[in-house]
């Protein structure tokens, strides 16, 4: 078994939970990686682009690292409480 298998439109968009469609949406505009199977010896209509999963997963894990820094203005508050107040760390 292929330890870093290639994903379809759909796996990709189950993995990182979106539409197929908002994960065609996002490789035409560029946001997302391009696939590391395009399929481009088939007809455009007919074509299978597919990703390694590990491809995915970096793009996930960095889609999802801005979005928290954006959330959370840039700032580590790991030592802070729910209320922005210094935690007792000791």
């Amino acid at each position: 078994m292929d330890s870093d298998p290639l994903l379809t439109v759909t796996q990709v968009a189950d993995r990182i939970r979106l539409t197929p469609s908002s994960w065609r949406a996002r490789v035409d505009d560029g946001s997302a990686p391009p696939p590391d199977d395009p399929d481009a010896d088939r007809p455009l209509h007919r074509r299978r682009p597919r990703w390694r999963r590990s491809t995915v997963d970096a793009w996930n894990a960095e889609r999802l690292a801005r979005a928290r820094a954006q959330n959370d203005g840039g700032t580590d508050r790991s030592h802070t409480g729910p209320s922005g107040e210094a935690k007792d760390l000791a």
